[in-house]
């Protein structure tokens, strides 16, 4: 009997005892067949069947679940009807003698079989499933009002995705009802899911910091929040009461020291930022160096005035301010006359006109007269200084007239001067802080400085700096935080100490933790909630209104999963 050694294409070397006459060939041909087999190619219809099947799944399971709900004897007179019309006209098919529920799971018995065992998920089918004009109507349907919240999407979602399944078809041999229950089951569970999974999803797009415009107006002036500031409520919540663990809270109180801090600086630069100034800091020695420089800016300015020329606008105003003074007591409206001829008349020219210099010494004198008689006690010598402040700034109004270009340096100071003067009532407030106030110590002095009639600037939130108050009050808050205590750095050394020796993960979790508060990382995380491009919001947007429409998807994923 010849042997033939025949290597197998699986790599294996195979000896063969053949029977006389057997050639080489056939024993080849035997190990191939007892030992080795070509995998089999998996069968399937062609995906054009498949989308098919699936856009007429609803159809099927409709009738079904219809069949199952009428009464038995209606449902069998439509089958004797439906086989008559098929028998008499051949434009219907012959319904088998279980009725439509026979036939649905006959049809789907053939068409797994046409599939193959091994053909595996039906992409095709669902696609199907989900174009079908009965899931799409229910999409549509399903589309919520645009201030229903979260809960209310959910309900929705389950609701439309019960329904869904249910128009899905029975094909098991296990009972109708129990494998209807599960379908419209899992519908339910995916369908709901939906507005749950698109919300989530359009948070992590567009989360709300990145669109809050609080946020962004601080992060605009140069003011960067924690991520707790910048995402707010209960993140925010939870932030703060991190602040009593030992390292990580001191790391966070920092960080939020650093917010208010830049804060502080932003208001300072909305003063100094007036004339082109820029300071660095906070406290008491940032808003002293921004009360210099715009000083300064206004020296300046005067120091170009060469002359006043006074002119018939003048002239009258002044008249008119005489006549109101008469309205002084007799010795009040003496002074009020002898010092305006003392400190203006006698200093302007024949020509009606004043040198800058005099002007300069006319502005400073009227001022000290003023601030004296307006601070006194006495309503009527209050009066007075009213008069004396009304000269000053008519003669300031004349010189504004006669020198154009200094008139608009001195507008821009007078402006950052607006803004110093309740950053400087607000650093009063701040004074245990060296002068770093919260943003409700800005609001206050924001409100006590509001001329406007019946403090309605304030009301309608048009008062000047009430746009950067109000947005740090929102975000940062209104407390002070602590940079530190003895005991927290004592609690932080024997945790580190002892904590690792019960478990090395402690001290290392919240040194990472306090990393992530400290330096770059600071901005860096906050820049990660609150920087998005502006079709973000749009792209979540979008996504939130597609979740609807979703719901048939997610339910007939449901059943994939289920079959």
């Amino acid at each position: 009997m010849p042997q033939y050694e025949v290597n197998a294409p699986d790599g294996k070397t195979y000896t063969v005892n053949s029977p006389e006459g057997a050639s080489e060939q056939d024993a080849i041909g035997y190990v191939q067949k007892n030992f080795y087999s070509q995998p089999e190619k998996k069968a399937d219809l062609p995906a054009s069947e498949r989308i098919g099947k699936g856009l007429r799944d609803p159809i099927d399971g409709g009738a079904q679940l219809l069949t199952k709900l009428l009464p038995d004897g209606f449902v069998q007179a439509g089958n004797k009807l439906n086989n008559f019309l098929a028998d008499k006209t051949g434009l219907v098919g012959r319904l088998p003698e279980g009725g439509v529920d026979q036939q649905v799971r006959d049809n789907e018995a053939a068409y797994q079989a046409a599939r193959g065992p091994d053909a595996g998920f039906d992409g095709a089918r669902l696609l199907g499933n989900v174009i079908s004009p009965a899931n799409l109507g229910l999409g549509g349907a399903l589309a919520a009002p645009k201030a229903a919240s979260l809960l209310t999407r959910v309900g929705m979602g389950a609701v439309g995705g019960a329904a869904s399944g249910a128009l899905n078809p029975v094909a098991g041999e296990g009972d109708f009802m129990d494998d209807k229950l599960k379908q419209m089951g899992l519908g339910a569970a995916f369908g709901g899911a939906t507005p749950m999974a698109t919300s989530a999803i359009a948070r992590l797009i567009s989360p709300k910091a990145s669109a809050n415009p609080n946020v962004q107006l601080l992060k605009n002036e140069g003011v960067t929040p924690t991520i707790g500031q910048a995402l707010g409520g209960r993140v925010n919540t939870i932030e703060e009461k991190l602040m009593s663990v030992p390292i990580l809270g001191d790391a966070i109180a920092s960080a939020r020291g650093k917010s208010l801090n830049e804060f502080n600086n932003a208001a300072i630069n909305r003063a100094s930022g007036k004339i082109g100034a820029k300071i660095e800091g906070s406290g008491q020695s940032a808003i002293k160096e921004a009360g210099n420089v715009l000083s300064q800016s206004y020296d300046n300015a005067l120091s170009t005035v060469k002359f006043v020329k006074f002119d018939q606008q003048f002239a009258q105003d002044f008249a008119q301010l005489k006549g109101m003074a008469q309205s002084l007591t007799g010795p009040l409206r003496n002074k009020f006359n002898t010092k305006i001829d003392e400190v203006l008349a006698g200093r302007t020219s024949g020509t009606g006109s004043m040198l800058g210099d005099t002007y300069k010494k006319v502005d400073s004198e009227l001022g000290q007269l003023a601030s004296r008689y307006g601070k006194s006690s006495v309503a009527s010598e209050q009066e007075l200084g009213d008069a004396f402040a009304q000269a000053q700034s008519l003669l300031k109004q004349q010189m504004m007239r006669s020198n154009p270009k200094v008139a608009e340096q001195l507008g821009k100071t007078d402006a950052g001067w607006a803004n110093l003067v309740r950053i400087e009532q607000a650093g009063k407030s701040g004074k245990n802080a060296e002068g770093v106030f919260t943003p409700g110590q800005l609001n206050m002095a924001i409100a006590g400085s509001d001329q406007s009639v019946r403090g309605r600037a304030v009301a309608r939130g048009t008062a000047l700096m009430q746009d950067l108050g109000n947005a740090g009050q929102q975000v940062l808050g209104n407390k002070v935080p602590d940079s530190g205590t003895a005991g927290r750095l004592a609690m932080g050394a024997s945790t580190l100490l002892g904590g690792g020796y019960i478990n090395p993960l402690i001290p290392a979790g919240l040194l990472g933790g306090a990393g992530l508060y400290m330096g770059p990382m600071r901005g860096l995380l906050s820049g990660a909630v609150t920087a998005r491009p502006e079709s973000a919001k749009a792209v979540a947007e979008a996504l939130r209104k597609a979740s609807p429409a979703l719901v048939p998807l997610s339910a007939q994923m449901g059943q994939g999963l289920l079959n």
